[in-house]
């Protein structure tokens, strides 16, 4: 589902396409006569009393062929990236729930949506978490969900659930780390990361900061709307959602500001032999440990 298309096509005309001709839930998305990017559902409802925020008006309205119209309407539109993520979310929670109960259920997703918004801190996540979790979406979007079905590949993400691996999945595992094009170490934050009796993998993704005209470039925003355009079951993208909020991402204009440009992957077989601090060559009196590791190094460790 284009989306974000299916709002360009209305934003000159200030007109309303339909989401997609075979869902069973009337949807529709656009820009309203005010100018304002804006998502309606119609559909058979009971109307109630519904908040609005600063960034987003709600409104219920009855119409003349006794169905209720729902209005999602952006009143900023720095928050588009943040207000796509919203209506794609509603949108299959409209879906899965059919068209009897898309009203009821989009109102409990904004009540979710309004909540969220309502206990944001401002504590934005810094460049380099930034970069790091864009490095880590990167490999979730572009190997996981291509080699595996989403449920698994969402499921083995376990860097924001406090693993020690950024993912784990069947007998093997994955630590991601993401550095500039020209690096040549990366940084082992704790003996934790690479520590395993099973083989596992290296992988180094390299992004390099670019400007906000490179239409290639690759924002945090960007790349969470693109993973969740991808996610089809609900209760996946629910999971997905959570560990978003664990790592402290929320939709945010400012985080379109830090762009990056993808340079390419290595990804390095970890086995026996591959060089690392091991918990049991380090004296039990020595707590949390950080080194590097030289790239130039473990060459012979690459992967084709």
């Amino acid at each position: 589902m284009d989306l974000q298309g299916k709002f360009e096509k209305g934003a000159k005309s200030k007109t309303y396409q339909r989401i997609d001709a075979d869902f069973k839930v009337n949807i529709f998305v656009g820009y309203n006569e005010d100018g304002c990017m804006s998502m309606v559902i119609t559909e058979n409802g009971v109307e109630s009393h519904v908040k609005s925020t600063k960034l987003i008006n709600v409104k219920m309205q009855r119409r003349e062929d006794k169905k209720l119209a729902l209005y999602f309407d952006l009143l900023d539109e720095a928050y588009k990236s943040m207000f796509l993520i919203l209506c794609k979310d509603i949108v299959l929670t409209c879906e899965k729930a059919g068209p009897e109960l898309a009203i009821s259920n989009a109102l409990m997703r904004w009540k979710y949506w309004k909540e969220m918004f309502g206990r944001k801190n401002n504590v934005l996540l810094d460049k380099s978490e930034i970069k790091g979790l864009i490095g880590e979406l990167y490999e979730l979007q572009n190997h996981f969900l291509k080699d595996y079905d989403e449920k698994t590949a969402i499921f083995s993400w376990m860097g924001p659930l406090l693993g020690h691996k950024d993912f784990e999945i069947n007998d093997t595992w994955y630590e991601v780390k993401t550095v500039s094009e020209n690096a040549t170490q990366v940084i082992v934050n704790s003996i934790e990361q690479l520590e395993s009796e099973s083989d596992g993998h290296l992988v180094v993704v390299r992004l390099e900061e670019t400007s906000a005209v490179n239409q290639k470039a690759i924002t945090i925003n960007k790349i969470v709307l693109s993973l969740i355009e991808q996610i089809k079951d609900i209760e996946v993208l629910n999971m997905f959602r959570t560990r978003l909020d664990n790592v402290g991402y929320e939709p945010h204009s400012e985080y379109d500001a830090f762009c990056f440009a993808y340079k390419s992957t290595q990804r390095y077989t970890i086995t026996n032999d591959f060089p690392r601090l091991r918990r049991k060559n380090i004296d039990d009196s020595i707590g949390n440990v950080k080194y590097t590791i030289l790239l130039n190094g473990i060459s012979q460790f690459l992967e084709d």
